[in-house]
């Protein structure tokens, strides 16, 4: 079996990045690394030393690359007083690498202020984006050609994705895992990092596939991962409880009073979160999603999912494509 080749993330650093910046955007990746996605990180700079906000050092950083490809991904950090910080030698010298890199087009995620070297170099031109809320206005009245959004978590303009910052650098990390890699990836690593409420670009909401995560019953998140890892199987309850070794009443009596729904409504919700990725994404056929989904006709799959949306499949595909 062939291995996939690995994509390459680039961290840009310089003097005074955030730490959680880095860390937690880091931290996503490092998990859907674990999970058997094809990743490879690099921390890439300017000078080969830098020092983070908070004093801590790092050493030995590898080159801003010559020439980027079109599937890379260069992940820019917030500084502490980006302005003056991104006007120093470095960073000046990061502006000209960057802007000699969008002709490649790689994928490009900024982090809090991040977006202020994204916008210097000419990355964010004519791009709905965001930065962090003490910098809005300053941003939007030096950059007046970026289409800036307010009150935003994370926004994503064609390959271009920026964040409020923080925490919110670890949404838009999440969120971009799901883009490349698939929603059961992202969920996964969420559940790993303990993100049981994760947010998405235009307001806070939790995600279908880590709903009713927040309990501690071991028994009860081995059929959830079960549930989340086989899309494409029809999980019976008796099937399900038998692969935690308990019996039907047992397990829905467990659901109920741990999740507040039925093993069945859970089952349900889940093939419904991946239905809706698949038609948000792809022109698969609805009787090719049916199959995809673990449901025996489209007929049946539809009688399912009219208990959760009000659109059609097609007309929630036509509302959402992507």
């Amino acid at each position: 079996m062939t291995m996939p080749t690995p994509r390459q993330f680039y961290f840009v650093l310089l003097n005074d990045t955030l730490p959680l910046d880095l860390a937690g955007p880091l931290q996503v990746l490092l998990e859907a690394q674990r999970a058997g996605q094809a990743i490879d990180i690099h921390y890439v700079s300017a000078e080969d030393t830098q020092i983070m906000d908070g004093g801590l050092r790092l050493h030995q950083l590898k080159p801003l690359p010559a020439k980027l490809n079109a599937t890379d991904v260069v992940i820019l950090p917030g500084c502490n007083d980006a302005f003056a910080t991104y006007n120093n030698p470095a960073g000046l010298r990061t502006q000209q690498w960057l802007k000699a890199q969008a002709r490649y087009d790689p994928y490009i995620l900024s982090i809090c202020s991040g977006a202020v070297l994204a916008a210097k170099a000419g990355l964010m031109e004519n791009k709905a984006c965001t930065t962090h809320f003490a910098l809005i206005e300053r941003f939007r009245s030096t950059f007046r050609a970026c289409k800036v959004a307010d009150n935003r978590i994370f926004v994503q303009d064609g390959k271009l994705f920026s964040s409020a910052g923080i925490s919110s650098g670890i949404d838009m990390t999440l969120h971009f895992v799901s883009v490349l890699f698939g929603e059961h990836i992202a969920a996964r690593v969420a559940r790993e990092m303990l993100v049981y409420f994760r947010r998405n670009g235009q307001d806070p909401q939790l995600s279908p596939w880590l709903c009713h995560r927040n309990h501690m019953h071991r028994a009860l998140h081995q059929v959830q991962d079960l549930v989340c890892g086989q899309i494409g199987s029809p999980h019976s309850l008796q099937t399900l409880a038998s692969a935690v070794h308990l019996s039907v009443r047992q397990l829905s009596r467990l659901f109920k009073q741990n999740l507040g729904i039925t093993p069945g409504e859970y089952v349900s919700g889940i093939k419904v979160a991946h239905a809706k990725a698949l038609l948000s994404r792809s022109n698969i056929q609805i009787e090719a999603i049916a199959d995809a989904c673990g449901y025996s006709s489209a007929r049946h799959f539809r009688r399912i999912w009219n208990q959760f949306e009000t659109l059609s499949p097609s007309q929630y595909r036509q509302a959402h494509q992507q």
